[in-house]
């Protein structure tokens, strides 16, 4: 049995499953005879396949970049197995893949970053009872992008806005219902008055009035 040791932690197979082929090398190189030669053939054999792998990985981030599909180049940038699979790639390809895994993360940067303003100014539509705000802000958040509590963020938002939306809803309809219940009626006009009105040019400055009328009446009848 060869003295060469691969079971500890940190000994050849780690270093190989970790893909670090120079220490690999360096390890199995510690070995003697036969033993040695048969590790070095294990480094080779498992470089050759990364340097597949990789190659692989590098054609599939161009694709999902060219495709805009940055959920994708996220749930690559994520795996662990990514970034050392990237370093056996010549420079040219790893710089390539990797800027495009960098900037899917950026741009998931700027989304949360827009989202939480987003999210801040329709809270504080909410405060002011400006329910249509509220919606249309939260309608510009993206939540592919958002983090977990984002998410509850933005969902709570919702429950908020739909709550206040139905108050605000009631209230109308209420009050609706005390003008038509109070305001008088307004008196029929006369034969003469309509032919009068009729002669009289339509503006405006009419119509302004009737507008304040009403809201004078309504104002008298709330707050009483």
């Amino acid at each position: 049995m060869s003295s060469f040791d691969m079971s500890p932690p940190g000994g050849f197979e780690d270093t190989l499953a970790d893909l670090d082929f120079d220490g690999a090398f360096r390890l199995a190189d510690q070995a003697e005879g036969r033993e040695r030669e048969r590790l070095r053939e294990r480094v080779r054999t498992a470089r050759a396949e990364a340097g597949d792998r990789a190659e692989k990985l590098a054609a599939r981030i161009q694709s999902l970049a060219r495709a805009d599909h940055y959920e994708g180049l996220l749930a690559l940038a994520a795996d662990p197995v990514t970034e050392p699979l990237l370093a056996v790639l010549p420079v040219e390809l790893r710089r390539g893949a990797k800027l495009h895994l960098d900037g899917a993360v950026r741009r998931r940067q700027r989304f949360r970053a827009a989202a939480e303003r987003h999210m801040k100014a329709a809270a504080e539509a909410l405060v002011l009872f400006d329910t249509s705000k509220a919606r249309s802000e939260i309608g510009k958040v993206d939540p592919r992008w958002l983090t977990e509590q984002q998410r509850e963020d933005l969902s709570e938002l919702k429950i908020q806005t739909d709550r206040a939306t139905a108050e605000r809803r009631d209230l109308e309809n209420r009050t609706a219902a005390v003008l038509r219940e109070h305001m008088p009626e307004p008196p029929r006009p006369s034969r003469e008055q309509t032919k009068r009105s009729r002669m009289k040019p339509k503006g405006c400055l009419g119509a302004a009035l009737v507008v304040w009328t009403v809201i004078t009446a309504a104002a008298a009848v709330l707050l009483a």
